[in-house]
């Protein structure tokens, strides 16, 4: 039997992946717990506001080049108050479940990798929220100019970018300090980095897709059989329904970054080695006894 996931160590490639997963299934009622707890109400806000959206969209696509029924406009209309609306609930959604996430590992490792109680997530919640929402704008910004910039520089950033809320939350960082010693980290292990977030993104895309999949097929099937283009309301709001509600997967990848941030840390400071060591002896913290590799 596998005991509770030691964050303090360094692993490799295959490790980070399969840590995440065991995690996850240890930690699974808690994590979930956690997740409606402080993200239920921005995750129902952003599938509110994406509602509304797709219902304008679809109205403008149905009734595309009926001038009396579109009121004269085009897809410009379908960027409007609502689309904005949509923007804002969905970084709101994603911060508070960093946020949530991260300070449910935080204190598993302070407390000797015991599950924390949610007053305790709370806790962090509130100190860590505000500053990591802020955080946001600026990243995302950063993130899609560079991305406009040919993909290159976009993906060269991404591993960076995504290991700055950890380093915030487990380090009780500012946005300056974090996005420095994010680059510090993970120089030398750039690609390891790169391509274990990769990969799980693609892992959780490919559920999101399992679940989605079957509305789309269906609302496609009815847009192209038909003369001119039409899109079915119900499918289109069942389908933005599916996608709000698979946001839950995106706890899989913050679980991903935190294990990566605590092995790069292992491998250029060795501070787990040497709490390790320190506590030799001390029963009263259970330790991961698997090996590791150095």
């Amino acid at each position: 039997m596998i005991g509770n996931i030691e964050f303090k160590k360094r692993r490799d490639f295959g490790q980070v992946i399969n840590d995440t997963f065991t995690f996850m299934r240890q930690n699974f009622k808690p994590l979930i717990k956690v997740y409606f707890t402080f993200c239920g109400l921005f995750v129902l806000a952003s599938m509110l506001t994406m509602l509304l959206q797709q219902y304008k969209m679809v109205n403008i696509i149905n009734n595309i080049g009926d001038v009396r029924n579109t009121g004269g406009l085009g897809f410009g209309s379908m960027y409007g108050f609502e689309y904005f609306l949509s923007i804002l609930f969905s970084l709101a959604t994603y911060a508070s479940m960093s946020v949530a996430i991260l300070s449910y590992i935080a204190i598993y490792v302070q407390k000797g990798n015991q599950t924390p109680t949610t007053d305790e997530v709370w806790g962090y919640f509130k100190y860590y929220f505000l500053r990591i929402f802020g955080s946001s704008f600026l990243l995302m910004l950063l993130l899609g100019v560079a991305f406009i910039f040919c993909l290159v520089p976009g993906f060269w950033l991404f591993p960076y970018i995504a290991m700055i809320f950890p380093i915030m939350v487990l380090e009780n960082a500012t946005l300056g300090y974090a996005f420095n010693r994010s680059f510090k980290i993970i120089k030398d292990n750039f690609w390891i980095t790169f391509g274990t977030l990769i990969v799980v993104w693609i892992i959780v895309y490919a559920c999101m897709s399992m679940v989605i999949l079957p509305t789309s097929i269906f609302n496609m099937i009815g847009m192209f059989t038909h003369k001119t283009p039409h899109m079915s309301v119900t499918l289109t709001m069942i389908t933005t329904v599916l996608q709000s509600l698979c946001q839950v997967f995106t706890i899989i990848p913050i679980i991903t970054i935190s294990l990566a941030y605590f092995s790069l840390v292992e491998h250029k400071e060795s501070t787990g080695l040497m709490e390790r060591i320190s506590n030799f002896g001390n029963t009263e913290k259970p330790i991961d006894t698997r090996p590791e590799e150095y």
